[in-house]
């Protein structure tokens, strides 16, 4: 795919409404809508052999904060029934600021926080939310397993599947996080790479082996 190697084929436009979020913004409680958007994928991912097959890398990370909401893949819409008003749509992609634990698959740098960019996230008009089926923010100061991709033209770890994020909590010596630790550790050793899988040659400027 001449954008990035990702499992994704089609993510639709806005759907439907699917909640609120309640933020407090100086004291002053505010409902925001969630509305979710679907996507039909090229690859199974159900398994986390299948799953970290298609991932170019994975690891445990602790996530540290949002850095910002990045737009993309702006597309006009008619808002109006005769056609002639349309609004700009975006697609937003939360960026977080993260510190890896564990490498499990590849060798990304562990000395430092990086970025890590996740489909979904508040709206450019910061009036509502957007995330896949299943998608939600990730929290900081929770751990998960991360299984990305690297975006080819900006050299970014990525991940939109909620099926390649793994939430552990706070607590990483949980009998739950070790287990799945474990889990994704040994679906390494037996990862599921299909056929026709053309696996990126672009490596994340985050890792170890990385050179300009």
């Amino acid at each position: 795919m001449n954008k990035k190697v990702s499992v994704i084929i089609i993510l639709s436009i806005i759907l439907s409404l699917y909640g609120i979020i309640l933020i407090n913004n100086n004291n002053n409680k505010k409902e925001m809508p969630i509305y979710r958007s679907s996507a039909m994928w090229l690859y199974d991912t159900s398994t986390p052999e299948e799953a970290i097959g298609i991932s170019q890398y994975a690891f445990v990370a602790k996530v540290n904060k949002v850095l910002r909401t990045e737009y993309k893949n702006p597309i006009e819409v008619e808002i109006s029934a005769d056609g002639k008003e349309t609004k700009t749509i975006y697609s937003p992609y939360t960026i977080y600021e993260i510190t890896i634990i564990d490498n499990i698959k590849g060798s990304l740098v562990t000395n430092k926080p990086i970025e890590f960019m996740h489909y979904g996230g508040i709206n450019k008009d910061e009036d509502s939310y957007t995330f896949l089926d299943n998608g939600k923010m990730l929290v900081p100061g929770n751990y998960y397993i991360l299984l990305p991709s690297v975006w080819n033209d900006e050299n970014i770890l990525e991940v939109s599947e909620p099926s390649r994020i793994i939430e552990l909590g706070k607590n990483l010596k949980s009998s739950t996080s070790v287990n799945s630790i474990n889990l994704y550790k040994k679906a390494y050793i037996n990862q599921i790479i299909p056929e026709d899988f053309k696996s990126n040659p672009n490596i994340s400027k985050y890792d170890v082996n990385y050179t300009q």
